[in-house]
């Protein structure tokens, strides 16, 4: 394990752990852009390169199109799973060489989409066609394209299961011993794919 890794690993670890203390939500003020699936009718698809050994997580990660033109330079991102920029990409904010900054979902534009939902040590899965995603602190769902489908007003949301998602707008968030994230709420509903509710959750 390099240096790099363990830095990146360490960020992950330090932001699970809280001694079993509820997690108090950071409060930001930061400007997202609304894509749109029209946006990226005609965009080239991108590939993702290091400078260093290996592209793999924490690496300085640029992305070139087809003919190997530099579109997204080195110098701001980390490798953060996307190896091919079609629609947008999870990428870490990295100034230099020794600190990492948010997890974030770019355009070929370098517009900031969303901050990423970590599950697993990496970006959220899609399920059912959606993976959740996070605007200031709330939580929401957003398309393979990028396009949020359901705004990011949530405290938290899981997945969706059979078309229908439980949220919340009043969770409280922990890990245990064990690390494992505890969500609670006294006020879970369930939503559908268009962001209607459709049931109150016992």
């Amino acid at each position: 394990m390099n240096i790099k890794q363990a830095i990146l690993i360490g960020i992950v670890i330090l932001s699970c752990i809280s001694c079993n203390q509820t997690i108090e939500k950071e409060i930001t003020d930061y400007s997202y852009y609304d894509q749109r699936k029209t946006d990226i009718a005609n965009a080239d698809t991108l590939f993702a390169i290091s400078n260093e050994e290996y592209l793999e997580y924490g690496a300085n990660v640029a992305f070139l199109n087809a003919k190997g033109d530099t579109i997204i330079p080195f110098g701001k991102y980390a490798y953060f799973g996307t190896d091919t920029l079609a629609h947008f990409a999870f990428v870490m904010e990295h100034p230099n060489d020794s600190t990492y900054g948010r997890c974030i979902a770019i355009n070929q534009n370098q517009k900031i989409l969303f901050d990423i939902v970590i599950f697993d040590c990496g970006p959220d899965y899609f399920n059912e066609g959606l993976t959740r995603v996070m605007r200031n602190g709330k939580m929401g769902f957003a398309n393979q394209f990028g396009e949020i489908i359901i705004p990011c007003k949530y405290d938290y949301a899981k997945v969706f299961y059979n078309g229908t998602a439980e949220v919340t707008f009043d969770a409280k968030e922990y890990f245990d011993m064990d690390e494992h994230l505890i969500v609670t709420s006294n006020e879970w509903f369930s939503i559908d794919q268009k962001g209607t509710k459709i049931s109150q959750t016992p």
